[in-house]
């Protein structure tokens, strides 16, 4: 079997067949979420977000840092998969040390792989490739695009709509007490 390597900006015709995309970051705990996108470029709701807590749509699916495509069982209405690689909320101010990689593997098929340019200004969210509709099939493309302003920057630019952190409802004056104290009634 036959190796591609591209570089960010090319592509490569994928078979009409299921695809696996592998994602891996050195040094980082990342977690991987692709996004379906109709033909405006955007997601058709919050739906077309999947990631660990929603790990299945529309014949898309994640399982730690690997994404699994039907292709022929997507909706006709999802024109591309974007693969999106973030830092893990949970290591706040955590950006990668060294650059994403990508492997695209199809059962009997050419594979191919990229690995994203380093990153210079604190990105902690890659868009690392896309499958795309062309004619009757698809390809892949190599996008390697960084976000330095996070996973709510690249959530607007697609609307996706993030549920906040929730905020913590303040106790009514009368039931507060002060840590090391009782209250008293």
């Amino acid at each position: 079997m036959q190796s591609t390597l591209l570089r960010k900006g090319e592509n490569t015709v994928l078979s009409t067949a299921r695809t696996v995309l592998q994602m891996s970051v050195q040094g980082l705990s990342a977690d991987v979420s692709p996004l379906l996108l109709g033909a405006d470029g955007k997601v058709r709701g919050d739906h077309d977000l999947v990631f660990y807590n929603h790990p299945a749509q529309d014949g898309v699916s994640v399982t730690d840092t690997a994404v699994t495509a039907d292709l022929p069982g997507l909706p006709a209405d999802v024109h591309r998969v974007i693969m999106v690689v973030s830092a893990d909320p949970l290591q706040p101010g955590a950006v990668p040390t060294r650059s994403p990689r990508l492997s695209i593997t199809q059962s009997g098929a050419t594979s191919a792989s990229f690995t994203a340019p380093d990153f210079t200004v604190g990105e902690t969210v890659v868009i690392l490739a896309e499958l795309y509709r062309r004619g009757d099939g698809w390809k892949v493309r190599a996008v390697g695009q960084g976000y330095a302003s996070g996973l709510a920057r690249l959530a607007t630019d697609y609307r996706v709509d993030i549920d906040p952190e929730p905020t913590a409802t303040p106790l009514p004056a009368q039931t507060r007490a002060m840590a090391g104290q009782s209250a008293s009634v």
